[in-house]
Parts: C-alpha cells; structure tokens; sequence
C-alpha cells in the first residue's frame, strides 16, 4: 500500500510519518524531495515518486528511488529501506502534494491521503514563529552592522506565502516554490489565507474521494483511538496495527 500525509504544515506531519513508518514492513518518508517539488503546475516529480513506490512494493529494486540527498533525514530513510527484508508499505508526507491528488489517482488507485488538520489559529502561529530567522544576541548585531556596510538587506523572517523582492524578507530556493502565492497586507494574513484555502481544497477532495482522501484533526494523532482510526482507514489490519502512547516529532525544516 501507498499512503501520501498531508496538510498545511505544523500539523504534526512529521508524527504521522513516524506513525506510519513504525508499522510491520513500512517506510515513510518526510518531504522526500523538496527540491523537486512545486506546489502546483508540475506533478511529474510526485507522480515519479508513486511509480517508483510502487515499483518497490512490487518487488523491485529498492535503490531505484529518487530523493533529495541535501536532506539528511531523506538519505537516513532511503538507507532504512535497503536494508528491510520486506516491504510492505510506503509512503511520503509533505504539505505539497495537495495539488495533484488527481494525478496520482489517475495512474494509481491505492493511494491512500491523509490529511492532518490543525486549529487555523494556532497553526498561524506556528507558521510565523518557524518562519522567522533567530539569531544570538551577538550575531544580530554583527549581521546588522554587515548589512550596514555592505548596503544589503538584513533578513528576519522568510515569506514563503506572497511574491516579495527580498528586500525585506528572505528568499528561500527550495521552500518558497512549494507554497501557493497570496495577495495580502502582512505576512501572518497570507498565512490565514494560505490555511483557509488548503482546507477548502482538502475537503473538495475528500467529497470528491472519499475512499481515497480523509481529514483527520491533529487531536487524533495523540491517542490510540486516533490513530487506530487512521491506521484503518490506510488499510492495517487491527490485528497488526502499532500504537503509541504519544509523541510529538520535531523537524528543523519547514514542516512538522
């Protein structure tokens, strides 16, 4: 089985994917391969990553999988693959897969989407504390006065949610891409629009799919139940499904 995680990041997509990857026979990736991705317009790289799962499930050759080897938790994970006698399940969760859920439908049928889905509010605030560039006391000093003297924008925070010159924020190569671009008066705006439009899109396409794509509240990733609802609704039998008692993984990057 292949199973995709979703949602619109800080919504503890990195705990989904320790949940599904401590499943008997599985592997799951966490942002396999951003660097390939945009969030909409170019589903190829998606569509690789389905193929080649489903390759590998089929009993291929398990080095044929392409991933970012800029992100060491992605290279980690590729070699956990190799050295599984079995695999039974496979999986990557990342926030940029919303846009070709059709696409990945239209060449593979069990494909299963979870979706995570936390409070607008809380996940806002989320967004902007992740997205701001901390420094030492030190350092900020050191990299205001460079700014200074070489006529350079001093950066705080990134956008990845509107179009900007990078005079004020900081462009980012890989992240920037993968997020939809919003008209709005402030950063923490585009964020609330950001939120309200991945949610609208994701119940579309649960209406649209509902035995392919389902919205889960983050709550439910804290307790057996929850997760038992999950695992379920991926296809695990109870029999062997693995629960935790609760967890909570951190990720440096921008999702968690």
């Amino acid at each position: 089985m292949i199973v995709i995680g979703l949602g619109s990041g800080r919504t503890g997509t990195a705990s989904l994917s320790h949940l599904i990857g401590s499943q008997r026979g599985a592997i799951c990736f966490h942002e396999l391969n951003p660097t390939g991705a945009v969030f909409s317009g170019n589903p190829q790289p998606m569509l690789n990553a389905i193929r080649e799962f489903q390759a590998i499930l089929d009993g291929g050759d398990k080095r044929l999988l392409a991933l970012d080897y800029a992100r060491p938790a992605s290279v980690k994970k590729y070699q956990e693959l190799q050295a599984i006698p079995e695999v039974r399940l496979m999986g990557d969760i990342a926030y940029y897969y919303l846009s070709y859920v059709d696409d990945i439908l239209a060449i593979n049928q069990g494909v299963r989407f979870v979706c995570i889905k936390r409070d607008r509010e809380k996940t806002i605030e989320s967004w902007m504390q992740k997205s701001s560039i901390p420094r030492w006391r030190s350092l900020r000093i050191a990299d205001r006065l460079k700014s200074w003297i070489t006529r350079s924008p001093y950066h705080e925070s990134r956008n990845f949610w509107q179009e900007h010159d990078g005079s004020v924020y900081q462009h980012d190569p890989v992240w920037d891409k993968t997020f939809p671009k919003f008209e709005a008066t402030s950063k923490r705006e585009a964020i609330g629009k950001y939120w309200d439009f991945y949610y609208a899109e994701a119940e579309t396409l649960a209406a649209r799919h509902p035995e392919h794509f389902r919205i889960f509240p983050i709550e439910m990733m804290s307790n057996r139940d929850g997760q038992r609802a999950i695992l379920e609704f991926i296809g695990i039998p109870e029999a062997e499904m693995v629960l935790k008692d609760s967890f909570h993984m951190h990720k440096s990057k921008p999702e968690d």
